[in-house]
């Protein structure tokens, strides 16, 4: 039986050379319709993806451990609204942006290095005041 000719609507895939240029040219169909030449993320690529394009900077990633950070510190709402404090988890959060500190010196921007500076800043403020203060 030819599997061109079959009208199963959930036809089998077979991975192909044929296959690879057509998603190939399907990357780029895309990249062309967004309006750059960058190679779109699998996000992006996916059928019926929803999620909007959002291109990751050192910057979402320092403000990705500092939100992670002041939940776990109770001093912005987990999803859903709680807040519930955890301390170590709090710490961790803030140790692992002053190993990203420490692993990235000399090799940042002056605004990321600001950007980095200012949440490790603020954070351990925060924490401090936490520690101070349990049921603020």
């Amino acid at each position: 039986m030819d599997t061109m000719e079959n009208n199963d609507p959930n036809p089998e895939l077979h991975v192909d050379a044929d296959w690879k240029t057509q998603a190939q040219a399907e990357k780029e169909k895309l990249a062309a319709k967004v309006g750059d030449n960058t190679q779109p993320t699998p996000a992006q690529a996916a059928p019926g993806a929803s999620t909007p394009t959002i291109t990751p900077s050192f910057e979402m990633i320092v403000e990705q451990f500092a939100a992670q950070a002041l939940m776990a510190m109770g001093a912005i709402p987990q999803p859903g609204g709680q807040k519930k404090t955890d301390i170590g988890l709090a710490r961790f959060f803030i140790d692992s942006l002053a190993v990203l500190e420490d692993k990235t010196k000399g090799n940042l921007t002056s605004g990321e290095q600001r950007t980095l500076l200012s949440a490790l800043t603020d954070l351990r403020m925060t924490y401090v005041n936490v520690l101070k203060n349990p049921k603020k």
